[in-house]
C-alpha cells in the first residue's frame, strides 16, 4: 500500500493529515493571486477583492478603468443626485448650515443661516473676498470660544454677535 504524500514537499505523511508539517500546511492554505497589471504573483486571502499586488499597480489599474469609462455612469448618477438634493446644496437648507447673527461696519445687523452662502450672495458688502470674510468671521468665533492664542473680535469692522450650531 502506497502512503499519501505532502502536496507541497512530496514527503510521506501520516494518517488523517493533509501535509507533513505545519510549515507545509501554511503554504498549502496560502492563496496566491496574479496581479492583473504586472503579472506578479502575490499572497492574498480568497475573500479579498484585491486584484493588484501593490499600490503602484492599483493606481495604474484605476487610471485604466477611468480611461475606459467603466464607472462613468455611476459617477454621473452620484453627481446628479448631489445637485438634486437641497440638503447638499449651498443653501440655507444645507445639512451643515448654522444660524449666524453678524454686524456690519455701519452697524446693520444681519441674521442668516449658512454664513458662507450669505457671504456669496452679499459679496458687494465685503471689503475682501468671500473666503477672506469667512476666515475672518470664523476666527472671531474661535476667539469667542477661547480657542485662539491671539484672539480677534472683528474683521474689517464686521463683528459676530451670536451663532447657533443647530
Amino acid at each position: 500500500m502506497e502512503r499519501k504524500k505532502c502536496p507541497i514537499c512530496k514527503k510521506p505523511i501520516g494518517r488523517n493529515k493533509i501535509c507533513c508539517s505545519m510549515e507545509c500546511y501554511a503554504k498549502y492554505k496560502s492563496h496566491y493571486k496574479t496581479c492583473i497589471v504586472c503579472g506578479k504573483k502575490f499572497y492574498d486571502a480568497k475573500s479579498n477583492d484585491t486584484v493588484c499586488c501593490s499600490p503602484k499597480c492599483s493606481k495604474k489599474h484605476r487610471q485604466d478603468l477611468y480611461k475606459q469609462g467603466v464607472n462613468k455612469a455611476a459617477t454621473d448618477k452620484m453627481v446628479a443626485a448631489r445637485y438634486s438634493n437641497p440638503k447638499l446644496m449651498p443653501s440655507p437648507e444645507n445639512i451643515n448650515a448654522k444660524s449666524w447673527i453678524i454686524q456690519s461696519p455701519d452697524g446693520t445687523v444681519y441674521e442668516c443661516r449658512n454664513l458662507k452662502n450669505w457671504l456669496r450672495e452679499h459679496e458687494d458688502l465685503l471689503d475682501g473676498t468671500v473666503n477672506q470674510a469667512w476666515d475672518g468671521i470664523s476666527k472671531i468665533k474661535y476667539s469667542m470660544q477661547g480657542k485662539r492664542k491671539r484672539p480677534c473680535y472683528q474683521w474689517k469692522g464686521w463683528r459676530l454677535i451670536a451663532w447657533s450650531d443647530e
